[in-house]
């Protein structure tokens, strides 16, 4: 500590980030919808409920062991009274750590010998940037991935006895920080060994793979405790919320795409499909109008510059480390998460304004006046482009916790919990308010909360209707905008099962507003809640059944058929060592007789052993119109094989071709055979 209060710079750095980001809180307020997911958790840990969302269900619903640990740490300072309090002795953890990384990565600066420019100028552009001010600030753990990046960074340009201690110490924070560390850990280490200068580092690259075995040892050791717990309570070591966004991205899909698209990013990047590079050096969810014209350009020059850099023989090593490692990292942002999610755009954002600082550091120290005056203009043209983006950003999120996240989210939490009866359960996909200000069991989308819901994707599929019908919450709270309210989603339900119960609208004072990225608020400017009225689960003998309307058993040529209307789902446990089943599916008469009989339906047979989905076979029959179509239709299938002990289940579903007028479809008991 002594010797880092006696270099000035150092704190000098450490302070000027620590203030604008203090700033930033103090004017915007904001607080991220994820902190109140992890939150939700910390406190329950806090209040000697364990380190779970709902009381009693050991399920992983974080991603950051730190950034759960920490506010529970906080809760416990304030003696659990005071949830404000909590949030913002957290903020000044994460005010810490953001000052630290600046400070290294000026350290850093300064073993490398950079000219005061350059320092001056990374220094700034990490401390204005608008993504890494708002969520140090927000309730994320973005400012501890910093930190323990930055060290990453700094120890592998420091060489002594304890390098190797130091590496390991760092590697361990990013883990303890984010499980996908080892990712950016992977891409520094291995183009710091691919672009080593042995002048500098002081090895070479077969000592530097030792060194990288001790480190990697240590880290191990470090993070090993938080595994071999986390497997104990929760079962696995893998959060929820990996296998919850995990079966969007496609599993194994997503490698496809990355192995697609990895070599073709700086060309991804202008034609807008690599949004993880251009969207780096833009606000969040800059996507949604209207930002300044020069945004997107903007972004996308910085973004190509740092993911070419690397391939320049003669820029400097660290230069070069920095630039692939933000080359693989947006590629991995780009085509393996479902969206690219900007709170892990800062991590890269760090990469890309080291490869701009030691750039600009090497041009500088040519000698050349003309260029040292080129570099200190194109060194103000980006700071200038990235305070403006930020001031907006201010003024967005400021705006946004206003009227969305205390004008809208917060109050629908509390009128959920004044108006919920024990034992409810809500279906929304805006989790973090909503659920902590409630207290109710959650199904969200994509089920980061919820291990039913995501058991139920493997059932009944990804369309909401079908996991509503199917999971039978109490309340949903739904956008109104576009598609995403009930009566788009299913008429049935908005009809026969749900009754709308409150709006809650921002809209009139969010259209007054004349802030950037205004579409935003927009987005989230309205909600609706409704009640459950008519159950839609009507389970019996067995099978699971969904339908809005109740089931009925009849008889059709000497066939005992369940009669489950569309769009309606039947789900059925297979037996052990059945390898095909036979059965019947069709209409009764009545459904197509007279003049306004079903205009049809599609019939569908999945199979699922809990870790994937398999459609085995579908049909449209339309019996009104086609008369082939009408009594029963048979059918012989083979099972998929399926890992022993597997609870292997079919669903049967049939969805409606237009309306769902006398949509009676039905389907006959399997016969399974071994």
């Amino acid at each position: 500590m002594n010797r880092f209060i006696q270099r000035p710079h150092l704190v000098l750095a450490f302070a000027f980030a620590g203030l604008t980001a203090l700033l930033f809180a103090l004017y915007t307020n904001h607080v991220w919808e994820d902190f109140y997911i992890t939150y939700r958790s910390s406190k329950n840990l806090a209040t000697g409920n364990g380190l779970v969302f709902n009381a009693g269900d050991r399920l992983h619903t974080f991603t950051s062991p730190l950034g759960v640990l920490l506010p529970a740490l906080a809760s416990l300072l304030t003696f659990n009274s005071s949830d404000t309090g909590a949030l913002w002795i957290f903020r000044a953890m994460c005010l810490g750590a953001l000052g630290t990384s600046v400070a290294l990565l000026v350290a850093l600066a300064r073993r490398l010998a950079y000219p005061a420019m350059a320092s001056l100028f990374l220094v700034a552009l990490v401390a204005t940037d608008a993504k890494v001010l708002d969520y140090t600030v927000n309730g994320m753990e973005t400012a501890f991935m910093l930190l323990f990046l930055a060290y990453a960074l700094w120890a592998h340009h420091a060489p002594g006895a304890r390098q190797w201690v130091h590496l390991g110490g760092a590697w361990a924070g990013l883990m303890w920080t984010r499980p996908d560390s080892f990712i950016y850990i992977g891409l520094v280490a291995g183009a710091a060994w691919l672009f080593n200068d042995a002048a500098r580092t002081g090895h070479s690259r077969r000592q530097l793979i030792g060194l990288y075995l001790r480190a990697g040892l240590l880290t191990c050791l470090i993070y090993a405790p938080w595994l071999a717990w986390a497997t104990w309570y929760y079962g696995t070591p893998v959060p929820h919320t990996i296998v919850a966004k995990g079966a969007q991205s496609g599993g194994l899909g997503a490698l496809a795409r990355l192995g697609d698209g990895v070599w073709q990013v700086p060309w991804l990047i202008w034609q807008g499909k690599a949004a993880a590079a251009e969207g780096v050096f833009a606000p969040s969810y800059y996507m949604f109008p209207s930002w300044p014209a020069w945004m997107v350009p903007f972004g996308r020059t910085l973004a190509t510059i740092c993911v070419l850099l690397w391939l320049v023989p003669r820029v400097r090593a660290e230069v070069r480390v920095a630039s692939f490692a933000f080359f693989g990292g947006v590629a991995y942002l780009s085509f393996v998460p479902y969206f690219p999610f900007p709170w892990y755009f800062p991590s890269v954002f760090l990469l890309a304004a080291l490869a701009l600082a030691g750039a600009a550091a090497q041009l500088w120290d040519r000698g050349q006046r003309w260029l040292r005056c080129v570099v200190a203009g194109l060194a103000v043209v980006v700071l200038a482009g990235g305070v403006a983006l930020t001031t907006g950003t201010a003024r967005q999120v400021k705006a946004q916790q206003l009227h969305v996240e205390d004008g809208l989210r917060r109050r629908i939490g509390e009128w959920l919990k004044a108006h919920s009866q024990p034992g409810d359960s809500v279906f929304m996909e805006p989790l973090g308010y909503i659920g902590f200000f409630s207290g109710l069991k959650t199904h969200d989308w994509p089920g980061m909360s919820s291990r039913e819901l995501t058991s139920a994707k493997l059932l009944v599929g990804t369309n909401w209707a079908d996991l509503i019908t199917y999971l039978q919450p109490t309340w949903l709270v739904l956008r109104p905008q576009g598609e995403g309210d009930l009566p788009h989603l299913s008429p049935q339900l908005h009809e026969s099962s749900y009754e709308l119960v409150q709006e809650f609208s921002q809209m009139p004072a969010i259209q007054q507003l004349d802030i950037p990225g205004r579409k935003l608020l927009e987005f989230d400017g309205r909600f609706r809640v409704y009640r459950l009225r008519q159950p839609t689960r009507h389970d019996t003998g067995g099978l699971e059944i969904a339908s809005p309307f109740a089931p009925s058993v009849r008889h059709i040529a000497n066939e005992e058929v369940r009669l489950v209307h569309a769009p309606g789902i039947m789900i059925m446990p297979v037996p052990a060592g059945a390898k095909t089943f036979t059965g019947q599916f069709g209409f009764p008469p009545e459904a197509y007789d007279g003049l306004d009989g079903t205009d049809g339906a599609t019939f569908r047979i999945h199979w699922s052993d809990g870790r994937r989905r398999v459609e085995l076979g579908s049909w449209h029959l339309a019996p009104a119109s086609n008369p082939a179509d009408r009594g029963l239709h048979a059918y012989q299938l083979d099972l998929p094989p399926a890992k022993e002990g597997a609870a292997v289940r079919l669903s049967f579903s049939t969805d409606p071709t237009g309306t769902a007028s006398r949509d009676w479809t039905c389907w006959a008991r399997p016969v399974f055979n071994p």
